[in-house]
């Protein structure tokens, strides 16, 4: 199943005519700033999507993959030039582009994508053979060139402190653990060398600062919370279609938790219309399902209607549990409201639940139920759902990976819901705000941004 999806470019110059007498042109320092904060450069799970949305643009700005998704979302070469598998997809092939130069100055070389590739997937076999790559995998991987563009797949290098080295049109050229990251143009970038001469991150900024430092003219790209207004102002909005995934975890082992008619009574007891209608403002999609319906198809056969009735009758049958905690990201003020709201439908049903923002003093893993948001990184549905398995150690997710066809990840999906230890809440897009001063940055539907292309008009 291979749903095309088309870029959505911004042309953000105000007005095609405004823009007329304009043309690209080399220079500049694009202020970049994010909620998400990186304290390391390692390429890890994370079930927190402001992270994973820093991570994602770094390891995009910096580090190139062996496929990349055209404008249609559809596979095209990159690192490799070209593939081929053999009749029955658990052997693929990868021809290694040649004349890459790294930031260090080292050639590309196949045993660099061995060991990145081996690295984040390792129940792949991969090995160098010549000029080429193989993977081996012992079932068909109906969705490599999918899972191969997205940007934990991103072949990159440790260099000094663990930064990533890759052959991406910026290197990192300063980094601030938790702050601020600074990448510069890579002159010898094989795809040509971006129009910015850099690129500036600041990290932990709240939606609040975002907003009016971009009023303030003290940065170019913001986020918005895709649920509130957004800045007024000449600035460009973009967001993007419903890509993160909020979904409540039960924490394994977690004795509160283990009855699986508490968790389905927690699960029967939301009330998604209305944390849809109320708290998202009517953006995304309610959902009781992993993927929304734009990628599977078939959301909409997961029933997640609230039902009080059957909730209160789950939990009469269930032993008297203790209250239940529930974390959730301290810095996500929309995550705050949702956890909040799920308390008062677990309420109603009779169960206690206390959230709790995560602390130094409160982790995720004290939690008996997590609320989680987490980017989903691939137009393909298979791979999408390949991915929330990685972040959520879902082995029966795993099947996805081999899994080809609507109707065979209906049934993967099914079962890995059917024992309620992951209960989908919603899909919600993100959204960002663009200067005037900035061209030609391009983000995809599915979140990827990509900066190769964006230049910045000089200082009047």
């Amino acid at each position: 199943m291979k749903p095309i999806f088309l870029l959505l470019v911004a042309a953000l110059s105000g007005a095609a005519t405004a823009s007329a007498a304009t043309r690209p042109h080399f220079g500049g320092t694009l202020r970049v700033e994010v909620r998400g904060s990186l304290s390391t450069f390692d390429i890890t799970e994370d079930s927190n999507a402001a992270r994973s949305l820093l991570r994602d643009l770094v390891l995009t700005a910096v580090c190139d993959r062996l496929v990349a998704l055209n404008a249609k979302g559809e596979p095209q070469p990159s690192l490799a030039a070209s593939w081929r598998s053999d009749r029955d997809g658990r052997s693929w092939f990868f021809t290694i582009r040649s004349g890459v130069l790294l930031h260090n100055g080292a050639t590309f070389a196949p045993q660099m994508v061995v060991t990145a590739i081996t690295a984040q997937n390792p129940d792949w076999h991969v090995r160098p053979n010549g000029k080429e790559v193989e993977i081996q995998s012992d079932a068909p991987l109906a969705n490599i060139l999918y899972e191969l563009a997205e940007p934990h797949n991103s072949v990159c290098l440790a260099g000094e402190g663990g930064q990533w080295i890759g052959s991406g049109p910026f290197r990192i050229a300063g980094f601030q653990s938790g702050q601020t990251m600074e990448l510069r143009a890579f002159d010898e970038a094989w795809q040509g060398r971006p129009f910015l001469d850099g690129v500036r991150i600041q990290m932990g900024k709240s939606f609040t600062d975002q907003a009016a430092d971009l009023q303030l003219g003290r940065a170019d790209l913001i986020e918005n919370d895709a649920t509130q207004a957004k800045p007024f102002g000449n600035t460009t909005v973009i967001s993007t279609d419903a890509v993160d995934l909020v979904a409540l975890v039960f924490t394994p082992n977690r004795p509160a938790a283990t009855d699986v008619k508490v968790r389905e009574a927690l699960a029967r007891s939301l009330d998604r219309d209305s944390i849809y209608s109320v708290l998202l403002r009517r953006q995304g999609e309610p959902n009781a399902a992993l993927l929304p319906e734009r990628l599977s198809g078939y959301a909409h056969l997961f029933n997640g209607l609230q039902d009080l009735a059957l909730t209160r009758q789950l939990r009469n049958q269930a032993p008297s549990a203790v209250p239940l905690a529930l974390s959730y990201d301290g810095n996500d003020d929309l995550a705050r409201l949702i956890a909040d709201r799920v308390s008062l439908n677990a309420r109603d049903a009779g169960i206690t639940l206390q959230p709790r923002a995560e602390s130094p003093a409160f982790r995720s893993f004290n939690a008996d139920v997590r609320l989680v948001r987490i980017r989903l990184e691939s137009p393909e549905a298979g791979a999408a759902l390949a991915r929330i398995a990685d972040v959520l150690n879902l082995s029966k997710l795993r099947k996805a990976q081999t899994a080809a066809g609507a109707e065979a990840l209906y049934g993967v999906e099914g079962d890995a819901l059917k024992d309620y230890l992951i209960v989908p809440i919603a899909h919600i897009p993100e959204s960002y705000s663009v200067a005037p001063a900035v061209h030609d940055l391009t983000i995809t539907r599915w979140g990827e941004i990509r900066l190769g292309n964006s230049w910045v008009e000089a200082a009047k």
